[in-house]
């Protein structure tokens, strides 16, 4: 009775059946080949089957091994799997152990702490602009441009439950507008952490570009991911985004080629109790993208209706040079403005044309032919309205 208990205990133990795996791996990766049993299960007397989830058992060299799961759940007991650390949890979580809900095998997202994570895919109120109309959220669609032959996400072969995927082209879309798509997020201080998985989607199209991801909390760069190709593991991210108002992630590409960009199983962390952070002042005037080099500031009006920016104002937060909107100038919605300055500033004060790549899609002003930017360090652009409040702020 003890042998056959020990071995059962045993098989509970190591298997990894609890993911509903029909082949058994020893330790070190060895594969081995198994018969199934029918087995019976009873618990307090009452006999139970596990489902096709839950896995069948099996005995191998004379060791009975059960599904994990189904032998959990039957005692009342929550079973977990982090993917990073190889941990099994029954019941109470470890502290300080997060759950790896990103893997498709993995089980019910759960965070560390009191409070659980949730999808970020699941919060209401998200908006997108620019390419992020080609924005697939939590599996691949079925029209032609997102080129992938299997809805899941999939990075380096692993398929992840959720999350957002962007095709890019080798062009851009709308015309001549290079920075790539956005998708925004309203956090609204509700939130302290942010982990996900950045990468190419395995697609046969997905390699010959690189591609970009960045997340921008409250218009401050909070992370950027580069150099990312089709084949290259997914990047861990793991931020603290603790009295966050607005997230924002932007993808792009080199356009060498076309790929499908993907943060996977994108989770964030209620924060235990609600922060008392001021909340930033909302506005459909953004600056969306800033070029130190190249010397220009792109404003975008992403709202329904025009605005007046008479009485707006940039300012360069190194240098503290300001351009204000001194006279009325309406921008109407879903369009562009640039501000050039030094060596694009003076080309366009000699032939009046803007010499970048916006030229056809945006209007231009010319804030002075001085250089405003320093490219050599982070130098933040911010920009405020009438009433003095700061509503953007582009950092790089």
């Amino acid at each position: 009775m003890k042998s056959s208990l020990k071995g059962f205990m045993l098989g509970v133990v190591t298997t990894c059946l609890m993911l509903g795996a029909t082949v058994a791996y020893a330790a070190g990766g060895t594969q081995i080949e198994v018969y199934f049993e029918k087995l019976k299960y009873v618990f307090e007397g009452v006999e139970k089957q596990p489902t096709a989830e839950q896995g069948q058992g099996f005995i191998y060299k004379g060791t009975t091994y059960v599904p994990l799961r189904f032998v959990s759940e039957s005692l009342g007991k929550e079973v977990g799997w982090n993917g990073t650390s190889k941990t099994i949890w029954i019941g109470k979580q470890p502290e300080n152990t997060n759950t790896n809900a990103g893997n498709e095998n993995g089980s019910n997202p759960t965070s560390t702490g009191t409070e659980a994570a949730v999808y970020l895919t699941d919060l209401t109120g998200m908006t997108k602009e620019d390419e992020a109309s080609m924005l697939n959220v939590n599996s691949w669609g079925k029209g032609h441009n997102t080129a992938v032959h299997k809805p899941a996400f999939q990075i380096a072969g692993t398929n992840y439950k959720k999350g957002l995927g962007l095709y890019h082209h080798d062009h851009p879309y709308p015309p001549n507008i290079k920075t790539g798509g956005t998708v925004q997020y309203p956090l609204d201080g509700k939130y302290v952490k942010l982990t996900a998985f950045v990468g190419a989607d395995d697609s046969t199209l997905s390699n010959t570009a690189s591609g970009t991801i960045k997340f921008i909390g409250d218009g401050k760069e909070l992370l950027v991911i580069d150099a990312i190709t089709a084949g290259k593991n997914a990047a861990p991210v793991d931020l603290d985004v603790t009295g966050i108002q607005v997230l924002r992630i932007n993808f792009n590409s080199d356009r060498q080629g076309l790929i499908n960009l993907i943060v996977a199983d994108p989770m964030v962390t209620p924060a235990a109790k609600p922060t008392t952070s001021t909340p930033n002042v909302q506005s459909d005037m953004i600056i969306v993208e800033r070029d130190k080099k190249a010397e220009f500031v792109v404003l975008k009006n992403r709202g329904t209706k025009e605005i007046d920016l008479k009485g707006w104002k940039v300012i360069s937060v190194n240098g503290q040079e300001v351009y204000p909107f001194k006279e009325s100038y309406v921008l109407n919605p879903d369009s562009y403005v640039m501000l050039l300055s030094g060596k694009e500033g003076k080309s366009y004060e000699q032939t009046g044309v803007n010499g970048t790549e916006f030229r056809t899609y945006s209007r231009s002003l010319l804030w002075t032919t001085s250089e405003v930017w320093n490219d050599t360090e982070s130098d933040a652009v911010e920009l405020y309205n009438p009433a003095g409040a700061k509503v953007s702020e582009y950092i790089n």
